[in-house]
């Protein structure tokens, strides 16, 4: 009896170590997947009975080295987490040493952070639980997910002063072909702005060298732009002087004053002079493009007698109209594209219309067909659906307008003149179209 008493005082003594053992490294940070099993497998030494009383002895031995073995278990378990957790701590503090060395080297600013890894070293070693290191590498992971967040910032922010540098040097490459073009003051900015990165301690030290760049390639490219434009204004005025000779129109001192402004222009060196240029340019094109357009809107000669006339200028692409003489009209025109021309000869207005709805005698499979279109007023005057009408759909009137837009054998109209010339225009009035 005595034997069975302490044999059952060591079974009791065992069942609370164990779960004073077990209670200790669940509160540790012991993984619940262990922690249950353990229960469980406890559980079911608890439950080993004896089947007869002279087995109480045999039963009770057994119980007692399952948890022995048990409690072994248990131990080395727990153990191999701390030693896991422990692992996993110097690993993180191997990654924030990496991560500060990197931000000393690029000159990111750690001000807040834990520079110096003592304190978690020192708390390491007092540390006996998985709960104590998960703890520390938590804060080590916090700092770290700043620090981190700083570098990726600072290595943005400097990819971006690096783009925008060789983004300068392109465009200073190409504005050098050009040995006019004044530079000088774009390179020293540009050297002046990341003669700075080094001293840089993170992206918001880069933000204004990046600002200063951005401003330095956008002077570069503003003096390339103004440069293209003046000389296409060059280019222009120059077609346009050409245009109005070949018709004969008054360009007064143009001549003289657009080769004055190229020679200018082919010393200009900085934006504002290139700007002031293509003013005076654009100027002269204007004063040209206004002489081209009187030219061109000079009444269209014909030897008109008494009543009412209108005659229409294919070469033009001009209406005149004449009373009695006198010229009371004149205005662009778009005719006849060149495979349906309007056809030249003497006519006589026979029918009018207002409002009028142009059908197409031509159906959807030909290049000729068109949709239904409605005209405010519409002047037949020749056999076949020759009108004089306006054009709601039309921007494009005079020279080249036939040629490029021309119309389906009509005298398109402009609105306002139009409306005059429906008014004005009795029945029977004499249409001449000529070349």
């Amino acid at each position: 009896m005595a034997s069975e008493n302490i044999l059952a005082t060591s079974v009791k003594q065992a069942q609370a170590t164990f779960n004073q053992s077990l209670t200790t490294a669940v509160k540790g940070g012991l993984e619940p997947t262990i922690a249950d099993t353990m229960t469980w497998r406890y559980s079911q030494v608890q439950s080993i009975k004896a089947s007869a009383w002279w087995q109480t002895p045999i039963a009770e031995h057994d119980k007692l080295d399952k948890l022995t073995l048990l409690q072994s278990e248990l131990q080395a378990l727990y153990q191999q987490q701390i030693s896991d957790s422990q692992d996993a701590f110097e690993r993180q503090i191997h990654r924030w040493n990496a991560a500060i060395a990197e931000a000393q080297t690029a000159g990111v600013v750690a001000d807040g952070l834990d520079v110096d890894t003592s304190r978690f070293t020192n708390y390491a070693a007092l540390s006996s639980t998985p709960n104590g290191f998960i703890a520390l590498a938590s804060v080590i992971s916090d700092e770290a997910t700043t620090l981190n967040g700083r570098l990726t910032a600072y290595h943005a922010a400097r990819a971006q002063v690096d783009a925008a540098e060789q983004n300068i040097q392109s465009l200073l490459a190409n504005a050098g072909q050009y040995p006019q073009l004044k530079l000088a003051g774009f390179q020293a900015q540009m050297a002046a702005a990341t003669a700075g990165v080094s001293s840089a301690h993170g992206a918001d030290g880069l933000a204004p060298i990046l600002a200063q760049l951005q401003q330095t390639a956008a002077g570069v490219q503003g003096l390339l732009n103004s440069r293209n434009n003046a000389f296409g204004q060059l280019a222009a005025v120059r077609s346009t002087l050409a245009s109005a000779q070949s018709i004969g129109a008054s360009v007064g001192n143009s001549p003289n004053a657009i080769n004055s402004l190229a020679a200018q222009l082919n010393s200009a060196g900085d934006q504002g002079t290139f700007d002031s240029l293509s003013a005076q340019l654009y100027a002269q094109k204007q004063t040209l493009a206004n002489a081209i357009y009187m030219k061109q809107m000079q009444p269209v000669a014909y030897n008109a007698g008494a009543g009412k006339l209108i005659v229409i200028s294919l070469s033009r692409q001009v209406l005149t109209a004449y009373q009695d003489g006198g010229v009371v009209l004149t205005t662009y025109v778009a005719t006849g594209r060149p495979a349906l021309p309007t056809p030249p000869g003497v006519y006589h207005i026979f029918a009018k219309y207002s409002p009028y709805e142009m059908i197409s005698p031509w159906p959807r499979s030909s290049p000729y067909w068109y949709p239904n279109s409605w005209t405010n007023w519409a002047m037949e005057f020749a056999g076949g659906g020759y009108f004089i009408h306006d054009a709601p759909w039309r921007s494009w009137y005079g020279p080249g307008s036939n040629i490029y837009n021309g119309t389906h054998g009509c005298v398109n109209v402009p609105y306002s003149p139009m409306s005059f010339l429906w008014g004005w225009t009795p029945m029977g009035t004499t249409v001449v179209v000529q070349y």
